[in-house]
């Protein structure tokens, strides 16, 4: 879903604006003028939550009961209202709607732990992507969660008979998701590369995206998982939990053979990340009646000008809608609409 314009009332600081959006959208204002609220605005019209919070509630401005979201694409209108203390009202949602059809890739300074050492980071992204890509992984990943739950209690309970039961039931769903989940990275790997091929960026960059590596870990050693926590039965049984398994998989990101951080400075790192984040936007939206829309959150930041410049022109080759926001103006690039909070 593409917008064309954005209408909020007694959204957070917002009392009643109405934004005219495009393909490649700028959003500048100071610090604390609401920039990121119109990307969190934008998410919750195609999530029904919050990347910012739990509490719907809190979106509400504080002058307010209420607050209200609209947006227009190029033939319907789409609208959430919410109340203190009352679900969530959506209108202009036809019943068919499909949040996983859309796949809003945000992109902010936090986004910088997707290569540093926290793999959940990671993990939490792979996850959010697989749900967008296959309908029934959310099911098949909720019903693997809760087995090992289940196992993860058994070992805490010291309950033989019940560890017995929750592996093999554990085994059995995971072959299933890692199967899903190698099918999928097995597809997005080699079309990386292309993709990036087709970019406008320097000799330099250019080196550094055909000596990028991708390696999809599964979480565990070995091919069979069964053995493998027969192995590990001794350490899961003294910790309480289950070490190994799908819930510890990984995809590994190399430049030269070695972590990126070995190589590049955090500017650097974060133009790597737009450029991973592009090619995964890229290979969802290759898929049949699915599309991306990428919010940046202060895209400058960190970023010196000759790689801003990079960013920016790959982001402008790129089909699909991108709003950016910019504490500075930026102008040596031109963009479809400018909004100037």
């Amino acid at each position: 879903m593409a917008f064309n314009n954005l209408h909020l009332k007694n959204f957070r600081s917002f009392e009643d604006s109405i934004y005219n959006l495009d393909s490649f959208t700028l959003v500048t204002g100071k610090n604390g003028s609401g920039k990121s609220s119109i990307l969190e605005a934008l998410h919750l019209l195609l999530k029904f939550r919050s990347f910012r919070t739990p509490s719907i509630n809190s979106l509400i401005n504080c002058n307010s009961e209420s607050f209200e979201l609209s947006c227009k694409n190029n033939v319907d209108i789409f609208s959430l209202q919410k109340r203190r203390r009352t679900k969530v009202n959506k209108i202009g949602y036809k019943k068919d709607y499909d949040k996983f059809k859309t796949l809003p890739l945000l992109i902010n300074n936090f986004s910088l732990a997707f290569l540093e050492t926290s793999k959940d980071t990671r993990r939490d992204f792979l996850d959010y992507f697989m749900f967008h890509v296959k309908h029934d992984y959310l099911a098949e990943h909720k019903k693997f969660k809760k087995i090992l739950r289940s196992r993860n209690i058994a070992l805490k309970n010291r309950n033989e008979d019940q560890i017995v039961l929750w592996t093999k039931l554990l085994t059995e769903q995971s072959e299933l998701i890692t199967q899903e989940r190698e099918k999928i990275f097995n597809k997005i790997i080699p079309s990386i590369p292309v993709f990036l091929n087709e970019l406008p960026l320097n000799v330099k960059w250019k080196e550094i995206s055909s000596n990028l590596s991708f390696e999809f870990i599964k979480g565990w050693k070995g091919v069979s998982l069964v053995e493998a926590l027969r192995e590990s039965y001794l350490v899961d049984l003294e910790k309480g939990y289950t070490t190994i398994g799908p819930q510890k998989f990984d995809l590994d990101i190399k430049i030269f053979e070695t972590n990126s951080g070995n190589i590049l400075s955090r500017g650097e790192q974060k133009l790597l990340i737009l450029l991973v984040f592009l090619s995964f936007g890229n290979f969802f939206s290759s898929l049949e009646d699915k599309e991306s829309i990428y919010l940046i959150d202060d895209l400058p930041s960190e970023l010196d000008e000759e790689n801003l410049s990079l960013a920016l022109n790959a982001l402008k080759k790129v089909n699909q809608q991108k709003i950016i926001t910019s504490v500075k103006k930026i102008e040596n690039i031109k963009f479809d609409s400018v909004i100037d909070l």
